[in-house]
C-alpha cells in the first residue's frame, strides 16, 4: 500500500488548527435517532417533523450567538434531543422573560432556560428536569458589596435578568429589608445586567453559576460571592394536547443521552459538568415542586 504523505500532513495541520475533535471529545453527529424514544412522541408531532424550541438568550456557557451560529449547554442539548426523536430542531433565541409566554401562545414546544421549578410556573407549564444550579452574586473586586447571603442586600442596588427566579428571590427579600431599603433591578439579559454592575448603576447581579463562572472570565474585574438556593433545573413544556406523551417522550431522550455518555460530554464541552443530574424527572400540575434552599 503506497503511503500517502498529502493527507498525513493534512491530519497534521487540522489538529494543529484545533479542527480535528479530541479522543471522547462530543460532536453532533454522535447522536442518532432512537426508535424506541421516537415512538413516544404525540402523533401531531411526528407528522410536523420537527420539535419547535425555545432558547433563552442566557449568554455563555449555556446560549449565545458567535458569528451568527447559536452554541451553548442548552442549543447542544436541545439538538441532541430533537436527533434521538428524530425531528428536526428549530431553534429560536428569545429573551428568558417571553419563554413561559410563548409556550402558553402556542409559538413554541419546549423551551429551555434552566427554569427552577415552583408553584407559580406550575399553572402554566409543565417541566423535565435536566440539569442543576445555584445561583451566586456577581459583584466588583475591591467594591464593599461582596454579598454572601441575601441578607446582605439591604441598602444596596442589585439586580437580576427579567422573569428569573434569581429576580423573584432579590424581590422577597428587599420586601424584609426595614432599616436600609434595597432596590431591585430587572435586565433583559445577563449582559445588561453586567454592563449596569460595571457602570454602578448596581452594587451585586444574582446570576446562576454557570452565568457567573462565564461573567468572571470574559471580566476578571468581577468575582462571585456567596452560594444562594440551588437545586434542580428543567426544560419547560407546553401544557396542551400533546403535552403528557411530550414529557415522556423527552425525559426518556434525556434518560438515553445520560446512559450513553452523550450528556456528559456535552456538559464537560460546554464546561457545565458541575451540574450534571443521573436522570431527568418530570413536574406536571399538582406535583410538589422540589425544595430550593432560597
Amino acid at each position: 500500500m503506497k503511503f500517502n504523505y498529502s493527507r498525513l500532513l493534512c491530519l497534521i495541520a487540522a489538529l494543529a488548527a484545533g479542527a480535528l475533535p479530541a479522543a471522547g471529545a462530543w460532536s453532533q453527529e454522535a447522536i442518532a435517532k432512537a426508535d424506541d424514544v421516537a415512538a413516544q412522541l404525540p402523533q401531531s408531532i411526528k407528522d410536523a417533523g420537527e420539535l419547535r424550541i425555545a432558547v433563552p438568550d442566557t449568554g455563555k456557557p449555556l446560549a449565545y450567538k458567535e458569528g451568527g451560529v447559536l452554541k451553548g449547554m442548552d442549543v447542544d442539548l436541545a439538538q441532541s434531543v430533537a436527533t434521538i426523536l428524530g425531528l428536526k430542531a428549530d431553534i429560536r433565541l428569545i429573551p428568558f422573560a417571553t419563554a413561559l409566554a410563548g409556550l402558553q401562545s402556542n409559538k413554541y414546544d419546549i423551551s429551555y432556560g434552566e427554569f427552577y421549578v415552583t408553584t407559580e410556573r406550575l399553572k402554566v407549564a409543565d417541566f423535565v428536569t435536566n440539569w442543576q444550579d445555584y445561583s451566586t452574586f456577581l459583584v466588583k473586586k475591591g467594591q464593599p458589596f461582596q454579598a454572601k447571603a441575601l441578607a446582605d442586600i439591604c441598602g444596596h442596588k442589585v439586580g437580576a435578568m427579567a422573569g428569573s427566579a434569581e429576580l423573584a428571590t432579590l424581590n422577597s427579600a428587599a420586601l424584609k429589608c426595614t432599616d436600609k431599603a434595597s432596590v431591585v433591578s430587572a435586565f433583559p439579559s445577563i449582559n445588561n445586567a453586567v454592563l449596569a454592575l460595571n457602570s454602578g448603576r448596581v452594587d451585586g447581579v444574582l446570576i446562576n453559576r454557570g452565568g457567573a463562572q462565564e461573567s468572571i472570565r470574559v471580566d476578571a474585574g468581577l468575582s462571585a460571592s456567596g452560594e444562594i438556593g440551588g437545586g434542580p433545573t428543567a426544560t419547560a413544556v407546553a401544557r396542551n394536547a400533546n403535552s403528557a406523551q411530550l414529557l415522556q417522550a423527552l425525559k426518556a431522550a434525556y434518560d438515553r443521552l445520560i446512559q450513553n455518555g452523550e450528556y456528559a460530554k456535552i456538559l464537560e464541552k460546554n464546561d457545565t459538568a458541575f451540574g450534571a443530574v443521573k436522570s431527568a424527572e418530570i413536574y406536571q400540575e399538582g406535583s410538589t415542586p422540589p425544595k430550593y434552599s432560597f
